[in-house]
């Protein structure tokens, strides 16, 4: 059988010139890479906005939006030098669309004939938004897959590719049959494609360790830009020990990429990985990328008892639920600040008890935050709350009732975050189907604490961004007065107090 040469892109990055722009290796083509190296195929990974980090071209003056990567001249050498026979770009985020699409342009025009596959979260969600424009008419959703529409993007993948992009390759190299692949979107026609279902990989400790051996770690290391944005150590490993959320909110994609139910690694195989990757790249904190990490306490106690030998900090930037093991989280609790856990995120989203339910559809009775705020301070641990304002739906007073709430809650930081309406989400379809956007904002405008959709009590988009901004660095200035000494183990002895509105 021939072999393929797989160039694996990230593309550039769209962002505020001074607002938060996260970097970290993508777990999903770290993932990939290795599962193409046991088939025998050559494989390169190059993250375009690592490489082109201190590239940063003004697209916005108006609204400070920077293009955070690198130029098209040196994506075009890296992709000639390669010649790859298969490109595969992966979008997490619809705001890197723009990026991608250049950069399928540019391979196209370096290398005619290589074949250029579009994957990850992003259009996972557009697939399953089209499904619904099919069989709704009444949707207001576009009946076309709009990237599959650019002639540069031969083909794309939905869900979870470790396994189905690896036959695609080699199918694709040896020139046979492709339409029966698992999760493979492919254009037939005028608005018309092949869709075929997507498939979980069930048994997570089948996945290899991640190839960050592919990949400039001491880049990202330098930068320190990692997810959490007060860590530890500049030296952060990111894990994923787990898949899949049995949350249904409605503001989130995850559902689309991952599914309903929570599969997880055994402890030895993510121990694995984290043994091996902190004696290679010198690690000095961990964090766990899960959505849900403390939804099986069993995995989570087993986890947590070989972490304590391992002796790092670690934390938990993607949030959690707050009421998990309602009645027993003093013990779940101390268990993991016993194991270095320093930090929980806590996805508390709305501090109205009518917005949690009929709004996000997140079972969350309100009256379980403030003590579950308690039980993790109590146990040793910083505390960081997540808190959306300006839902569809939402009045002006209950945003304020949440702001008010979340400052009386006595945790130590707060997020205050613009609703983003993502693709493939309830909310999205309704800001569609309603036609709920800010004159002149749209999808390509999702930013960090952008504002797309009318909120209420607010004249325009500008007018609410600088209210979010104000009302983070209000709430995270507040625990300097209350609780210096916790505030300098937060932030350090002198942060830059302008920097609370954005580094949370």
């Amino acid at each position: 059988m021939k072999k393929a040469k797989v160039l694996l892109i990230t593309p550039n990055l769209k962002g505020i010139a001074d607002g938060v722009n996260r970097i970290q290796p993508s777990l999903g083509l770290l993932l990939i890479a290795p599962m193409l190296e046991r088939h025998g195929h050559k494989v390169k990974i190059y993250d375009s906005a690592l490489d082109g980090w201190n590239n940063r071209e003004v697209i916005d003056k108006k609204n400070n939006i920077v293009m955070i990567g690198q130029s098209d001249e040196n994506i075009s050498k890296v992709v000639s030098n390669f010649s790859p026979d298969v490109v595969a770009i992966s979008v997490l985020f619809s705001n890197l669309l723009e990026s991608a699409h250049n950069i399928a342009r540019i391979v196209k025009k370096v290398k005619k004939n290589t074949i250029v596959v579009l994957g990850g979260n992003h259009i996972s969600s557009a697939v399953s938004d089209y499904n619904i424009a099919v069989m709704d008419k009444d949707s207001g959703l576009p009946k076309v897959i709009s990237d599959l529409e650019d002639e540069n993007f031969d083909l794309a993948m939905t869900g979870e590719g470790e396994f189905s992009f690896v036959e695609l390759v080699d199918r694709l190299i040896n020139k046979e049959d492709i339409s029966k692949i698992p999760g493979l979107v492919k254009k037939i026609g005028h608005q018309k494609y092949i869709i075929n279902p997507s498939t979980r990989v069930h048994n997570l400790n089948l996945l290899p360790r991640p190839a960050r051996h592919l990949v400039d770690m001491e880049a990202y290391f330098k930068i320190g830009a990692f997810h959490s944005a007060k860590s530890r150590s500049k030296r952060v490993l990111s894990v994923m020990c787990s898949r899949g959320c049995p949350e249904k909110c409605t503001f989130c994609s995850t559902p689309q990429m991952w599914g309903n139910n929570t599969r997880w690694r055994s402890t030895e195989h993510i121990m694995d990985e984290i043994s091996n990757d902190v004696r290679d790249f010198k690690i000095g904190e961990i964090q766990f990328d899960d959505d849900t990490i403390t939804v099986n306490k069993k995995n989570l106690f087993s986890l947590c008892a070989e972490l304590e030998k391992l002796g790092l900090p670690w934390c938990t930037p993607n949030g959690t639920k707050v009421n998990y093991h309602f009645n027993k989280q003093e013990e779940m609790y101390k268990v993991m600040a016993d194991s270095g856990c320093y930090q929980i995120t806590l996805a508390c989203e709305s501090g109205v008890q009518r917005v949690l339910d009929e709004i996000i559809n997140k079972r969350l009775p309100l009256e379980t935050i403030y003590p579950s705020i308690e039980n993790a301070k109590k146990a040793g641990m910083l505390v960081h709350t997540f808190w959306i304002i300006g839902y569809p739906g939402e009045s002006y007073e209950e945003i304020q009732k949440t702001i008010d709430f979340a400052m009386n809650s006595g945790a130590d930081s707060f997020s205050f975050a613009i609703l983003s309406p993502l693709p493939g989400t309830p909310i999205y379809r309704k800001v569609i189907k309603e036609n709920l956007w800010w004159p002149g904002r749209t999808l390509d405008d999702m930013l960090f604490r952008s504002s797309l959709v009318k909120v209420d009590g607010f004249t325009g988009p500008d007018e609410f961004e600088a209210f979010v901004n104000e009302t983070n660095q209000k709430a995270n200035l507040m625990l300097k007065k209350k609780d210096p000494e916790r505030f300098a183990y937060k932030y350090g002895q002198n942060p830059d107090e302008s920097a609370l509105v954005k580094q949370t």
